[in-house]
């Protein structure tokens, strides 16, 4: 709903101001019908395409401490292509969870999570995301699901991320996705009971509406795990400074990571 109050009001900005100056221009010099024709429709759409990629572009980048996790040793290795950061642990390729970033964050934010999990043994591939904007690329997990290198796939998303691999979740039917994992997110469709699912927020999390996840766990599978970091919010998911809206945390960074890992590796690992 937020973005879309947004683009809606990009619109309304883009046809008001070529109008309000081509009335005024009108005033002193008359401009001829089939020139204003031409001149409000095309203005409005170049001014709200540059609205929409000025706001889009505008985003929370990854610290340097995040991308320092960038890459291999003896554990793992760090494979970068056109589609996603896979952070391969080296002994084992039967397990993987395809991760996406929240809204607005860089995704190598996320390096410090993902790398911790590659090194428990399971691999993370942390999809790119246009305009930073996990919408724009809803169908990413195909680029790793295409590999068929993995026999148990597991999504996991931050944010607008979660919701949004929750809706690629809900429309495919590879045999491979075992579950998904919600880090302060929730799935706006109803996911299959059969798929295991986890749900991990913060206690002091400000930006994940409650009253929506509450709303909407009736969508998760009917197994769902629930973990509340306590102290934990919404930022410390990854690495991208403090969130505006947010709640302070009462723990590091470090910390939450800490504890996210363990529960994602202990839910993927059936404990």
């Amino acid at each position: 709903m937020k973005y879309a109050l947004i683009s809606i009001s990009a619109i309304i900005v883009a046809i008001a101001i070529p109008t309000l100056i081509v009335l005024l221009v009108n005033k002193k010099h008359k401009i001829k019908g089939w020139l204003k024709a031409i001149i409000i429709p095309v203005s409005s759409i170049v001014l709200t395409i540059s609205f929409i990629l000025i706001y889009f572009a505008i985003h929370y980048p990854a610290t340097d401490r995040a991308r320092s996790y960038l890459k291999s040793d003896e554990v793992m290795s760090l494979n970068i292509n056109d589609h996603y950061y896979h952070f391969d642990n080296k002994t084992n390729d039967d397990t993987a969870i395809i991760f996406y970033s929240g809204a607005k964050v860089d995704p190598v934010a996320y390096s410090p999570l993902c790398s911790e999990i590659a090194h428990m043994g399971v691999d993370v591939y942390l999809i790119k995301m246009p305009l930073y904007f996990p919408l724009l690329n809803i169908n990413g997990a195909d680029s790793v699901a295409s590999l068929n290198k993995h026999n148990n796939l597991y999504l996991m998303g931050h944010s607008l991320g979660g919701t949004t691999a929750s809706l690629y979740l809900s429309k495919t039917d590879n045999p491979s996705y075992k579950g998904i994992i919600f880090l302060a997110s929730y799935p706006n469709k109803k996911l299959n009971d059969s798929l295991r699912c986890l749900s991990i927020y913060g206690s002091n999390d400000k930006v994940l509406n409650k009253n929506e996840y509450n709303n909407n766990i009736s969508n998760m599978p009917s197994n769902y795990k629930e973990v509340v970091i306590e102290g934990g919010n919404h930022s410390n998911f990854g690495d991208y400074g403090f969130q505006r809206g947010d709640g302070e945390a009462t723990i590091s960074n470090e910390e939450q990571v800490n504890i996210t890992k363990k529960a994602v590796i202990n839910f993927v690992n059936g404990i």
